[in-house]
């Protein structure tokens, strides 16, 4: 077999296929392509049994077209909005992801954003650095187990990220019109039934669902008014928020606190609305990463594809 790797030239996760040729072994030739696009993969790539993808390359209708031979790709990450899930299905491809690998990773970032606003730290950094030693200067501080959490978003990554807050003493709630009753009595948080709900009730909300087309700008202008004076987070999908009304509710100082680590476009310039702001904290996508996370994910994303390639089926392959 033939096996492609497809990852960015630019921000590569893969330098070199080491892990993924030592779970392949005898079985396939491995290969990476750092392209921009897959419109730069040489001809020998289109004659590739299976790929592993990386979210900065998409994989639209016109890849699918053109690799007859492929019969599945694995995305390797939880989220798989970089490929084109109708055409690769249209087309007899199976699309499976990678959901168990950095569940820890996440929802710790998604902490550390949030202690770092609610502590408000850059602004300690910023007074002891320039001299000060007056605690007053840091400003108002919430206490955290009085704090209000809603979760945008109930899966794996987001109950992790509820019961980090329960350590903390914080009343969390949910919006997700996917999760089965009952699963706010296990874990005793609460369930909101509308996100608008979540948002009235909430003193920090964090996103933590999948980018389709229903997700898409799911926080645009009029949610973000619902959250003036509160605190934002995302470690999940950068589009989910519309980012021109992030911006302007930024510089309009309608939000107490942001914590990105996601956005809409990452090809592009961070907005400078977000930079130099000691109300934000800015990370580069890493909520991901850990020494243990990236090579986990790695191992898996190869094993999954190989499972489907032996056997057509593997139970992280995901429908449309």
């Amino acid at each position: 077999m033939k096996i492609g790797i497809i990852d960015s030239r630019h921000n590569c996760y893969v330098t070199d296929p080491d892990i993924e040729r030592s779970v392949f072994g005898d079985a396939a030739e491995v290969t990476l392509y750092q392209v921009s696009d897959t419109c730069e993969l040489p001809a020998e790539a289109y004659a590739c049994d299976g790929f592993i993808s990386w979210h900065l390359v998409p994989l639209n209708r016109a890849f699918f077209q053109d690799v007859p031979r492929c019969r599945a790709v694995v995305r390797a990450a939880v989220g798989f909005d970089n490929i084109d899930l109708l055409a690769a299905v249209s087309h007899g491809v199976q699309v499976a992801n990678v959901p168990d690998y950095g569940t820890e990773e996440v929802a710790d970032h998604t902490l550390a954003l949030a202690l770092g606003l609610l502590r408000r730290v850059p602004r300690g950094h910023a007074v002891v650095s320039g001299g000060g030693w007056d605690w007053r200067q840091v400003g108002t501080l919430p206490r955290l187990s009085q704090l209000r959490v809603g979760l945008v978003g109930f899966g794996r990554i987001g109950m992790a990220v509820a019961r980090r807050f329960q350590a903390f003493g914080c009343q969390v709630s949910f919006y997700d019109p996917y999760i089965s009753s009952g699963t706010e009595k296990s874990l005793n948080v609460q369930r909101c039934e509308n996100l608008d709900d979540l948002l009235r009730d909430s003193d920090l909300v964090s996103l933590h669902t999948p980018l389709n087309d229903e997700t898409r700008h799911l926080i645009g202008a009029r949610e973000l008014q619902r959250l003036h004076g509160k605190y934002l987070v995302n470690t999940a999908r950068g589009p989910l928020i519309d980012g021109t009304a992030l911006a302007a509710a930024v510089e309009a100082g309608h939000l107490r606190g942001v914590g990105l680590d996601v956005y809409e476009n990452e090809r592009e310039a961070i907005p400078e609305a977000f930079c130099n702001r000691e109300e934000v904290i800015l990370s580069p996508h890493v909520a991901f990463y850990s020494e243990a996370a990236l090579p986990e994910l790695r191992r898996k994303a190869a094993g999954v594809l190989l499972d489907i390639l032996r056997s057509g089926r593997h139970r992280n392959v995901v429908q449309p």
